[in-house]
């Protein structure tokens, strides 16, 4: 989160873009992707803008990553109670 911000004081990001932290997360973890998503209250279901879930992709040893950050979570997911 320090690269993100430090990149937004520099103007070469800004604050609430998700690819922006992505790729400032990006910057130290070499090979690894990141993906999230905006936060949403399950009883309103509004997304918060100020709140993020992020997950790295996972690395298995001989194997490699997994991939898990170009798999897409279905809206319905977003709304379980």
């Amino acid at each position: 989160m320090v690269q993100h911000a430090i990149n937004v004081v520099k103007g070469e990001s800004e604050l609430l873009k998700l690819s922006d932290v992505m790729k400032a997360y990006g910057k130290f973890t070499p090979g690894a992707a990141w993906n999230g998503s905006f936060y949403s209250d399950t009883t309103t279901g509004v997304r918060a803008k100020n709140h993020i879930l992020i997950y790295q992709d996972t690395y298995i040893m001989g194997k490699g990553f997994m991939g898990t950050p170009s798999v897409t979570i279905p809206d319905k997911y977003f709304l379980i109670k």
